[in-house]
């Protein structure tokens, strides 16, 4: 463990260095990630995150050929492969290869994992109560399919700032803790320097303080040379005699790569699309939907994948059967498909939670519709769904104002198009007002206004101890509201796959106070 605890501080320091100098060079060399396509973000940034990844493996290399020199062949293997892989991904990233050749080129290094390096996975273990299974004939090809599988498991979950860097942290954690306490070193020695690649990258990848966005990206270059080195580790520790970990066991130290992007590209094949096709349904994009800041998916997808991880480790110490481990990780993957499956339903169950939770909400675009002569929510949905691009979600609120006699007003409806957190705003509220007021036209009277957040340190409705407070609520009207109805639509590039439509005739609050933390901008 003494050589961990040396290499981990090394390789988040050169890590660190490393990315900071080609965040620099970045432009001058066009390594930089343009928005557009199926990308979110709106700024340009560097995507170098792999540069750190290479510098912690070299550093990691050096170390294993001076303490473990009876094994050479195996740690330059390692480091062809590693290299060769952040080669191919940053090609990829800067101009683009097709999937074929991404995959041709992986088998290929796969195969140099096995006959290099000696990495092989010769047994699946006792997964179905029928004994260990070994593979045989079939340890090759097996090898190769589960690392292609890995490698491209984790680069599709890699989608926001912070996210493939703290899963990756998260499993090359427990593998050192494990690989530390069973007296691995040269396992060890690897996991904790390649944490500390992770660490080094996610200083610059990470919202935190006053860094508000991403200062680089991982990029495929990071993203799937991680990925070849975690199956590196994976597999080295679960085969031969002296294995510390059970395969079954390693598949929950990967547990959310693996489920979110098996669940992912099972939902593509079932809508005739090619597994391989880039969507936003991935577990990221539907917290996201449901109003999760970056921070908070971040947040919530580590702690899931910690708990499953430490699912998996438990397991292992604890003895339990192989195949009770593997059915379990079985019916997990197939609760998640089936909750997934219709992300329509499973996002609005996320709101609950995220308003539960008491979290503050992501970005949404607020749209007032007055003087409101459309009586059902349905037929707002309608008019709105076409006008929205990509995939998306939006809540619509029916309201009655009443007068002070108790007799029923005009009527408005508030609609909440949820937005991604690395998207503009302002932008998008723009478009979608001029797109929602022309598909209005044949309604006469209604109208259309945006809403924006209420900002808390300005708006004197939410700071009571302002001066002007008292005279403003004495001069304002105090009307009553109901709410009517309420949906939550869920949308596809402008087509309403499902609704969920509430109705309901619940006295709400005073007007003044809808709709939640949202003020009318004339």
């Amino acid at each position: 463990m003494m050589h961990g605890l040396i290499v981990l501080p090394l390789a988040i320091l050169v890590s660190a260095i490393v990315i900071r100098a080609m965040i620099a060079l970045a432009p001058r060399a066009g390594l930089i990630d343009h928005p557009g396509e199926h990308k979110q973000h709106e700024h340009v940034t560097p995507f170098i995150g792999g540069f750190g990844i290479m510098a912690a493996l070299l550093l990691a290399v050096v170390m294993l050929i001076s303490l473990y020199p009876a094994r050479n062949t195996a740690w330059i293997s390692l480091l062809i492969c590693g290299g060769t892989m952040f080669l191919v991904g940053l090609v990829d990233d800067r101009w683009k290869l097709g999937f074929r050749i991404r995959l041709v080129v992986q088998a290929v290094l796969a195969l140099l994992m096995v006959y290099g390096g000696g990495i092989l996975l010769t047994g699946l273990g006792n997964v179905v109560f029928t004994g260990d299974i070994a593979l045989g004939l079939l340890a090759v090809p097996f090898t190769v399919f589960a690392t292609i599988g890995g490698i491209n498991a984790l680069n599709m979950v890699d989608g926001i700032d912070g996210l493939v860097g703290t899963i990756a942290g998260i499993t090359l954690l427990l593998i050192a803790l494990m690989t530390g306490f069973g007296g691995d070193g040269p396992m060890h020695l690897l996991s904790m320097a390649l944490l500390g690649g992770v660490g080094g990258f996610l200083w610059f990848n990470m919202r935190h303080g006053r860094q508000h966005r991403a200062r680089t990206f991982m990029g495929d270059n990071g993203s799937m040379t991680l990925g070849l080195l975690i199956v590196w580790l994976l597999i080295g520790l679960t085969q031969g005699e002296g294995a510390l970990i059970s395969p079954v066991a390693a598949l929950w130290l990967f547990a959310i790569p693996l489920i979110d992007t098996l669940s992912v590209m099972v939902r593509r094949v079932l809508m005739g699309q090619s597994p391989f096709t880039p969507d936003r349904h991935h577990l990221h994009h539907l917290l996201q939907r449901a109003g999760f800041r970056v921070e908070d998916v971040v947040t919530s997808i580590g702690l899931l994948h910690l708990v499953l991880g430490g699912a998996g480790v438990t397991g292992l110490l604890w003895g339990v059967p192989e195949s009770v481990m593997f059915m379990a990780f079985l019916c997990l993957f197939a609760a998640y498909v089936m909750v997934t499956a219709r992300p329509w339903r499973f996002v609005p169950a996320l709101r609950g939670i995220h308003r539960y939770l008491h979290l503050t909400p992501a970005a949404n675009c607020g749209v007032f519709f007055g003087n409101c002569a459309l009586e059902r929510v349905e037929q707002i949905n309608e008019l709105v769904a076409p006008q929205l691009r990509d995939n998306t979600a939006f809540r619509t609120r029916l309201y009655q104002r009443m007068e002070a006699d108790g007799s029923p007003g005009m009527r408005y409806a508030v609609v909440e198009i949820m937005l991604d957190d690395e998207t503009a705003p302002l932008t998008h509220q723009i478009e979608y007002l001029r797109l929602i007021r022309k598909a209005l036209h044949p309604y006469n009277g209604v109208y259309i206004r945006s809403y924006v957040h209420r900002d808390p340190f300005n708006d004197r409705r939410i700071n009571p101890d302002e001066p002007a407070v008292e005279m403003r609520v004495r001069n304002r009207r105090q009307r009553k509201r109901e709410l009517l109805e309420e949906s939550f639509t869920y949308v596809d590039h402008g087509r309403i796959l499902d609704q969920d439509v509430k109705h309901t005739n619940t006295e709400g609050e005073e007007a003044v106070g809808a709709p939640d933390t949202l003020i009318a901008k004339h």
